[in-house]
């Protein structure tokens, strides 16, 4: 049995993605939201056109970062600071994806490790959100510090379906 996912291969490379990115954003993006319904959406992508792009612009602008192998977008994550002026001690993971392809190689882990290496010099804190399904993202955030603090019953709703999402959290020690 293996405690820690295998490690990446050599040829990758992780790096903020910027609005330069934004097709290749734009596309992991659309592959994450048709193969994974119930964990990814945002309420500009269910308005889709100009609301939609807007918001991918946005959040290139932020610290999102993409793991590559020889070139190609096989993962992304990221990560902002509350923007609630008594919340800023807090920041968030979001939009946590690895192809099909690149799973069970360790890019997930890498990209959380440099997310929160990331974060632990502007906050206390960090959170994010997962469904109670997604038992191999749950076990990548255990590794990397996590902590379930909650539970959201019913958070996602598609059609007559109804999931339920774990609250979890790493504090760092400052």
């Amino acid at each position: 049995m293996t405690s820690h996912a295998a490690r990446p291969q050599a040829d990758v490379e992780t790096r903020r993605l910027t609005v330069d990115d934004f097709d290749l954003f734009r596309e992991i993006r659309a592959e994450a939201l048709r193969t994974h319904p119930q964990t990814f959406g945002s309420a500009e992508e269910d308005e889709g056109g100009e609301a939609m792009l807007a918001a991918y612009r946005h959040w290139l602008s932020g610290a999102i970062l993409g793991a590559f192998v020889r070139g190609n977008l096989i993962g992304v994550a990221g990560f902002y600071v509350s923007p609630a002026r008594r919340s800023q001690h807090r920041g968030h993971i979001f939009t946590v994806y690895v192809r099909e392809n690149g799973r069970g190689k360790g890019f997930g882990d890498r990209l959380i490790k440099e997310l929160l290496a990331h974060a632990e010099a502007r906050v206390e804190q960090v959170h994010l959100e997962v469904l109670l399904e997604a038992t191999a993202a749950i076990r990548t955030y255990k590794r990397n510090g996590f902590e379930v603090y909650g539970t959201d019953p019913c958070a996602v709703r598609i059609g007559d379906v109804t999931y339920d999402k774990y609250l979890m959290v790493r504090k760092f020690s400052h």
